[in-house]
């Protein structure tokens, strides 16, 4: 009993003397239609006390606030973590127009004074119809926020929004392919890209947060996501024109409400055509220097050498390293004119670079590893490169310093030493390819028996003969078993989904929504197309409901595969749904697939 005791007191102990980094931020939108109500959610981390100051709400009113407290304990590995937060959520409404700087809200906590950072709100103006402030979208925070409402209307189209369309040879431009609609629900059943030729083109990733947001679009206010983000450099001269894509989607038109006060949708197919876009792409200027290496945008060089003392038939590294904002993976190599005693290689080229909407910036490293052959001082002279700065509208020319190499006479050995800080493989020197003829006799052996009367030597023509005998067994009992690829299919499809459906429980108790939904949607998808042996060309709502019911699956059940698939196909366009509708959602797809196994194996019997 008292060994109890002190156990449950240390636990006690080590649960409350853990204590987390204080964090103070907000969350919620930052751009919202004139006239709507929403909420803005200030989270304490780490804290149960201290004092919170929030700022004055510009061009809002604010309508009420309430506040929050919440603690959490995990033993993790035995490692013992305890969280305490606390929130403040304040419901306002937008009342002018405009974009509103909101200063930052302050935490005091023991004498120190932690900030939130700035908000800059946007405020939309109001749609002439008025409605334009009723529901259709939450925050993260779980608060709701003003969106777009247009009753029974939707208008749904696509743009591609280029961050730029007047520009010179090889300057980047952010392409962005953007959906806008008003109504309520869509899906995307297939994406044809736009062409873009005339173009080097760099698929960019969406962020794993991409959302429904707001923008205002001649002078109505939709809600936009975005599907693709492309990095562009163009590669000619004049006009071009970017030929537009298409989208196939599926449209959710709100038809009325149930009993339970839910909508209920029609659905309606569409074809959209993304609108062709023209650039204007200007030549580069015709005095381009000798050394212009085909870079565009602000650039600078630096040099590097791995030693400047060392001996002949010793090798070392130069590193030309440029930096900056630009094309710089499809910039050239500079012409590097070494002293005619120094052996050079081709040289090794590493690129780190960071893609985004203000285009491609990093480093371009050079390396360039030489040997000199003999003894003396030598001077690599500073090494020039030209580039072109669409800002300065010019050229421009970065330099290297001047290095002075001390070669000593090497020592008479075959094989020479690398001085080089790189990771790149050893050089292979002139004086290790030929080694002189050994012209002593040595000491022969006379074998008394021969070789071929040993086990060794006929082993050697038994092995392959047993080895291929057995692949061809083994070939034969592999090719028997998986004849019935569609067997094979239907009886697997439990088993991969279950495995699927392990992996989305893993983003559910992580709360990371955009991943749960993807999880189980694929897993549905993957098991009802291994199941129903269908390929995944024809994989359709409707091909789906129509193979089910012809297999003899009731329409309960039936509808609740539909269900699931319309839910996930929901929540990655409208996400941060009601606390529990992911545990359900998860539950849900258990049981029915679960209910479709016993379907089948009662038919099976």
């Amino acid at each position: 009993m008292k060994r109890l005791f002190i156990l449950y007191s240390l636990l006690s102990i080590a649960l409350f003397a853990v204590a987390d980094e204080i964090s103070f931020e907000w969350k919620g939108r930052s751009k919202v239609v004139q006239g709507s109500q929403f909420q803005l959610e200030y989270v304490v981390t780490g804290t149960d006390g201290g004092s919170v100051t929030l700022p004055q709400f510009k061009g809002c009113t604010e309508l009420f606030k309430g506040t929050s407290r919440g603690t959490s304990v995990s033993i993790i590995n035995g490692n013992v973590s305890r969280t305490v937060s606390s929130s403040i959520t304040v419901t306002l409404r937008a009342d002018e127009e405009g974009t509103h700087e909101i200063e930052p809200a302050t935490l005091t906590v023991d004498g120190k004074t932690y900030k939130t950072k700035p908000l800059t709100l946007i405020v939309l103006k109001a749609d002439d119809a008025g409605n334009n402030n009723s529901g259709g979208g939450e925050s993260r925070s779980g608060g709701r926020s003003a969106v777009v409402s247009s009753g029974n209307s939707t208008e749904t189209f696509t743009r591609l929004v280029l961050s730029r369309t007047n520009v010179y040879e090889q300057e980047a431009i952010l392409a962005t392919l953007k959906v806008y609609t008003l109504a309520p629900q869509l899906n995307f059943t297939k994406v044809t890209l736009p062409t873009f030729e005339g173009f080097a083109a760099q698929e960019l990733d969406v962020p794993a947060s991409n959302q429904w947001d707001i923008e205002r679009y001649n002078d109505r206010n939709y809600k936009t996501a975005t599907l693709r983000r492309i990095l562009l450099f163009p590669q000619q001269s004049g006009e071009i024109k970017i030929n537009g894509g298409s989208s196939e989607i599926d449209v959710y038109e709100v038809q009325g409400v149930n009993f339970f006060g839910q909508p209920y949708y029609d659905v309606i197919s569409k074809n959209i055509i993304t609108p062709s876009v023209n650039v204007n792409v200007k030549s580069l200027p015709q005095d381009k220097p000798l050394n212009f290496t085909g870079g565009v945008g602000d650039f600078t060089l630096t040099g590097e050498l791995s030693t400047t003392e060392l001996k002949a038939n010793e090798a070392l590294t130069l590193k030309l390293i440029i930096s900056g904002k630009g094309n710089l993976q499809l910039m050239q190599n500079p012409n590097v004119e070494f002293p005619s005693e120094f052996e050079a290689y081709d040289p090794q080229v590493n690129l780190d670079i960071r893609s985004g909407a203000g285009g491609v910036s990093g480093k371009r490293v050079i390396e360039y590893t030489i040997i000199p052959r003999y003894a003396g001082t030598f001077t690599i002279p500073s090494i020039e490169i030209a580039y072109f700065d669409p800002q300065a509208k010019a050229y421009k020319t970065m330099a290297s310093p001047e290095f002075t190499v001390e070669v000593s006479k090497g020592d008479d050995v075959e094989a020479a030493t690398v001085s080089n800080f790189s990771s790149q493989d050893d050089v292979r020197l002139l004086n290790a390819d030929i080694r002189h003829i050994v012209s002593s006799s040595g000491h022969l052996t006379h074998l008394r028996n021969a070789y071929v009367d040993s086990w060794s030597y006929w082993l050697w023509f038994i092995l392959p003969i047993l080895l291929v005998v057995i692949y061809a067994i083994a070939s034969r009992i592999y090719a028997t078993t998986h004849a019935d690829v569609a067997l094979n299919r239907n009886r697997k499809a439990n088993r991969v989904a279950l495995r699927r459906l392990k992996q989305a429980g893993i983003f559910l108790k992580a709360r990371n929504e955009a991943q749960f939904y993807e999880e189980v949607l694929r897993a549905v998808w993957g098991y009802l197309c291994d199941k129903l042996t269908m390929p995944i060309s024809e994989l359709s709502r409707d091909n789906v409901q129509a193979e089910l019911s012809r297999s003899g699956v009731n329409d309960e059940l039936v509808m609740r595969f539909i269900r699931i698939l319309d839910q996930c196909e929901f929540a990655r366009y409208a996400p941060s749904q009601a606390g529990n509708a992911m545990e359900q959602l998860y539950q849900e797809t258990i049981e029915a697939i679960g209910e479709m196994e016993s379907v089948v194996k009662s038919k099976k019997k």
